[in-house]
């Protein structure tokens, strides 16, 4: 059986944007490859089928009914796997939870862009609580940050004095964590509806996707609607994409 990495679903700060962004799942722009692709292996007698989910943004709304009716729902009850991981997941975190505890925690500065400095700990400050100590609007509206140049989640806790940016959105670094971030919460959607194995799901320009195995069945755009209902219950849990480093 194939493995795949844990997914969790979301992310701290993108709610004003991510029902936009996840409005419309449509497939890549080399859909037609693929299919190709696939039916090569079935002329093959391959039993294999990959399918393909992707969304990309787009700026109008989608008509209401639109893909027609709706075919598929949650699993109930879910793939055994995910319970699995679930219970390695927690041993993990628990493990790096005490990891962090047992760091020291000394007075640091962190260096904002235009130079000026704030007093934060080590082991303990964030981020996000930097952000949030100058006003709530820059914390709600940041997707990333990076520390001394590195791309660094807005949870994760600053370990020494360093240099501190807050990225929102129209930054294409912050565009590539949003669309990453989106496709793990559409990768726990598939997992839940279809019960298959996620196998790759980058971002791309404007969007992201998802590949999946799945042992002799495929999709269809009718099962778009029970994707976005599950993908929107996804966010409002608030399930931290931050805790994976």
């Amino acid at each position: 059986m194939l493995k795949v990495l844990p997914i969790v679903g979301a992310f701290k700060s993108s709610n004003i944007k991510t029902l936009h962004i996840l409005r419309t799942l449509s497939l890549v722009k080399n859909q037609q490859q693929f299919i190709q692709s696939q039916q090569q292996q079935q002329q093959q007698g391959s039993s294999r089928c990959y399918a393909t989910l992707a969304a990309k943004m787009k700026k109008e709304k989608k008509p209401a009914g639109a893909g027609g009716g709706d075919t598929r729902k949650e699993l109930n009850p879910r793939p055994q796997y995910i319970e699995e991981r679930n219970v390695l997941w927690e041993k993990c975190k628990a493990e790096y939870l005490a990891e962090i505890a047992a760091k020291p925690r000394t007075a640091i500065k962190v260096t904002l862009p235009d130079g000026k400095q704030v007093d934060a700990t080590a082991w303990e400050t964030t981020p996000f609580d930097v952000a949030s100590g100058i006003s709530k609007g820059l914390a709600d509206n940041t997707v990333i940050s990076k520390v001394n140049g590195e791309v660094w989640d807005l949870d994760r806790v600053l370990e020494a004095d360093c240099s501190l940016q807050l990225l929102k959105f129209d930054d294409p670094d912050a565009q590539a964590v949003f669309w990453h971030s989106s496709a793990h919460i559409m990768g726990e959607a598939m997992e839940r509806i279809y019960g298959g194995h996620l196998c790759y799901g980058p971002p791309i320009e404007s969007g992201f996707y998802y590949d999946m195995y799945l042992d002799g069945e495929g999709i269809s755009t009718n099962d778009y609607g029970a994707m976005e209902t599950l993908v929107k219950q996804i966010v409002k849990e608030k399930q931290h994409l931050s805790d994976w480093r």
